[in-house]
């Protein structure tokens, strides 16, 4: 006869079993799907804090305490991504501070040895993208930093960083030329870079990483190639879909190109189709209420505006946003003149997928019958264009 007591038993140990079994599996698979940060740092830091940050695809705040000289970042893993950080002692104690910046293509726990007063400098273990996306960091970096040390000593620190300078002074004109010649050197530098790692690397998400980053510094042709030479499969991420959609705004915005008809909403959820401006110059201005350089610009526009308003001229200013209120309100400040349109953010964006725009402000011009017959011309070739009109 069967105990049914000991059967109980059995059955009740082997619910159990396969209980804890689960659970150990879940806990796995939970472990599994987190990137995991564990930092260290000299012990005289203690109670000084470590910051980590993303913009893309969502907006990532966090930070976290050295204690007994560690610290401890935990973010469950979507896709591959980037993290950055930096270190609160240094922004205090300098007034600025360097930023590290790793990536990652998995789950995966990462090492970081935090240099507190440079945290640039840290060293990572644990992600092999950190290194060859590190290595292009650790050659460009230098170079534009000497740039704009140069030029802080020379025309000084404030004047540099003064967005109300008079553009019109001889000294700013310097200023920009000696920018200029810098930045084309380190544009070149870049290129080079990015052209390097996908070659060597064109399996791996750092590679992607980089040139999403560095399209703006590829000539379209190149940047095409080397996109078809990248692995789809490390193409699969917000970063490398931003890419694609780069490639894609650059083809078609080039100069000689027709604008693809595209309808974005007013302030007031009016739809506003481009198309309606047909027989117009158009001067499209992408900017955004976060964007300070953009709110400079204003001033050189409201003077185009009102000297060709008149005259089948128009702006349509497209701010790229991720805050409809923000943008509203900054509407209402300024009170611009001309029309407005908003484009939230995202891999979608006309902004991005029709236009390629990467910097903010960047201006289009669009003749009567929507060619494209400039881009970010300055505030003479504007005027000459209309004038000869």
């Amino acid at each position: 006869m069967i105990n049914m007591n000991i059967m109980s038993k059995s059955i009740y140990m082997l619910l159990f079993i396969c209980a804890t079994a689960l659970g150990a599996v879940a806990q796995n698979t939970a472990l599994e799907k987190k990137v995991v940060f564990k930092g260290t740092a000299a012990t005289r830091y203690n109670g000084q804090y470590v910051y980590l940050f993303s913009n893309a695809p969502t907006t990532v705040r966090d930070s976290a305490k050295i204690v007994n000289g560690t610290f401890t970042f935990s973010r469950i893993f979507k896709e591959p991504g980037i993290y950055s950080f930096y270190s609160g002692y240094e922004k205090k104690t300098k007034g600025d501070y360097s930023v590290l910046t790793v990536p990652f293509d998995r789950p995966s726990k990462m090492e970081i040895k935090g240099n507190i007063e440079r945290f640039d400098n840290s060293a990572v273990k644990g992600s092999k993208d950190f290194f060859i996306f590190d290595a292009v960091v650790k050659a460009t970096d230098p170079v534009y930093e000497k740039l704009i040390n140069d030029l802080s000593a020379k025309y000084g620190k404030a004047y540099l960083y003064d967005m109300k300078r008079d553009t019109t002074q001889q000294k700013f004109k310097d200023m920009i030329s000696e920018y200029n010649k810098g930045k084309a050197a380190y544009n070149l530098l870049l290129k080079e870079q990015a052209i390097k790692t996908v070659n060597e690397h064109p399996n791996s998400f750092a590679s992607a990483l980089i040139l999403q980053n560095y399209a703006d510094n590829l000539d379209l042709e190149v940047l095409e190639r080397l996109c078809k030479k990248v692995s789809p499969a490390v193409m699969d991420n917000f970063f490398g879909r931003n890419l694609l959609s780069q490639l894609n705004g650059r083809k078609q915005s080039a100069v000689g190109n027709f604008v693809e008809d595209f309808t974005l909403n007013d302030p007031k959820d009016q739809p506003l189709k481009f198309s309606s401006l047909r027989k117009k110059y158009v001067l499209i201005d992408f900017w955004g209420s976060w964007c300070g350089p953009c709110h400079i610009a204003f001033k050189d526009l409201r003077l185009l505006y009102a000297k060709y308003r008149d005259k089948e001229f128009e702006i349509l200013g497209i701010a790229t946003e991720n805050s409809k209120e923000a943008w509203i309100k900054d509407l209402e400040k300024e009170k611009l003149p001309w029309l407005q349109v908003i484009d939230m953010q995202g891999n979608k964006s006309v902004s991005l997928n029709q236009f390629a725009v990467a910097k903010y402000p960047t201006t289009v011009l669009v003749d009567p019958n929507g060619k494209i017959i400039g881009r970010d011309l300055s505030m003479k070739a504007l005027e000459a264009i209309l004038d000869k009109r």
